[in-house]
């Protein structure tokens, strides 16, 4: 029952894409992390790190998720920080210093790529190939260890899209859009965002995340790449709401209440469809023609900072930090990499759905599967949240 390759590329991708479709999908490549890669998606080109490598016969992608290179690059700084001259430096120094040849020769051997055949090293000529050309004059100057954090202003809807040419970390899972497992149904745009709040600040997001995800790897922000003002996923979940005349939602697990905004990120939390009703603020849809529920769970839970999710049957905690914030997700996240055999059994006789582990994309735990006993068809691994989960507060 092991998933195919293909089924990967499905990981943190969106519940719909746009007629651009086959040219997002171009975009993914395997991040070339030394340690391993600590986020569970491919690497789109658009939020990432390029490297370049010291020996022509690396076989890496040399391209590296902006969180996996954040932990990268605090591993060189840790090794740097030991290493000789660099000793007396300040941790200022050490930053500034890091990528250039004064620090890099002290530190190169802190950065052996995982094929073995060469030193990793950030590209400091990195450029995105596919913004716009800017002309010299004109392009601000930026570091090049600086890291393009949220735009804290009071008008979020006038900011700029933020590239990673240098480095930032969701989902996730950068601009990475969530789902997978299905297109949302095209909705002709209508002026769905009349009655929604108009976001004024990240304080949510300040609160519960720590410096190096307030960043649109992690947050889902603006992207004026493909389509515009118009996006597929933002126009399915306002019209719905606005046709339901719902402006707020309940976090599913704290019961908080999230006000929805008419841009991106739409919640202080993340919205994701279920097959199960499991709390009356859950609103019914229909998608791909099927019934399903629009279920939300705030920053705080996800991220375990106003609650503990913990399984029921084994005590290991959710891992609801691997989602992006403020987008949708297609299918029922808490499906996702079960923990446990309890949470893989059979809706009708009990018996194991899964004989073996299973590696493949969090959208592929969330589909049908047959019993290989009773042959019972069912979403199997997608509990009711609160038999499955123990939520546990301050």
């Amino acid at each position: 029952m092991m998933a195919s390759s293909s089924d990967k590329s499905e990981l943190n991708s969106s519940a719909s894409f746009s007629s651009n479709s086959d040219e997002v999908d171009d975009l993914f490549i395997t991040c070339c992390a030394p340690n391993g890669c600590s986020v569970p998606s491919p690497v789109n080109l658009h939020q990432c790190v390029k490297l370049t490598s010291s020996s022509d016969q690396c076989v890496c992608s040399l391209f590296m998720h902006n969180a996996c290179f954040d932990l990268f690059e605090e591993s060189v700084l840790q090794y740097l920080k030991l290493s000789g001259r660099a000793r007396s430096w300040s941790e200022k120094q050490r930053r500034q210093n890091i990528w250039s040849k004064r620090g890099y020769d002290l530190a190169y051997k802190a950065c052996l790529c995982k094929c073995k055949k060469g030193y990793l090293k950030k590209d400091l000529d990195q450029v995105d190939e596919f913004e716009a050309p800017v002309s010299k004059s004109k392009k601000k100057k930026r570091r090049s260890n600086e890291k393009p954090l949220l735009i804290l202003s009071t008008s979020p809807t006038n900011r700029n899209r933020t590239m990673s040419g240098c480095s930032t970390g969701s989902d996730g899972a950068g601009s990475n859009v969530s789902g997978g497992g299905g297109s949302v149904p095209r909705i002709a745009p209508k002026e769905a965002s009349f009655s929604f709040s108009r976001r004024s600040d990240y304080h949510a997001f300040l609160v519960a995340l720590p410096k190096q995800k307030l960043n649109p790897y992690h947050i889902k922000m603006e992207d004026e790449t493909y389509g515009g003002n118009y996006d597929e996923n933002r126009n399915f979940v306002l019209t719905n709401l606005t046709n339901h005349k719902v402006h707020t939602v309940q976090c599913l697990l704290c019961l908080r209440s999230l006000p929805v905004y008419d841009r991106y990120p739409l919640i202080d939390g993340t919205f994701f469809l279920s097959v199960h009703k499991s709390h009356k603020s859950a609103v019914e849809i229909l998608y791909n023609g099927e019934s399903r529920f629009l279920c939300a769970v705030c920053v705080g839970c996800l991220h375990g900072y106003s609650a503990k999710v913990m399984c029921k049957f084994c005590k290991e905690e959710w891992q609801g930090h691997l989602f992006q914030l403020g987008t949708l997700y297609s299918f029922d996240i808490f499906a996702a990499n079960p923990c446990c055999s309890k949470r893989t059994q059979c809706n009708s006789c009990n018996a194991n759905v899964l004989t073996e582990k299973v590696d493949a994309s969090f959208s592929w735990f969330a589909q049908q599967m047959t019993c290989p006993e009773c042959g019972c068809l069912d979403y199997h691994l997608i509990k009711p949240h609160l038999s499955a989960f123990k939520i546990i507060t301050d």
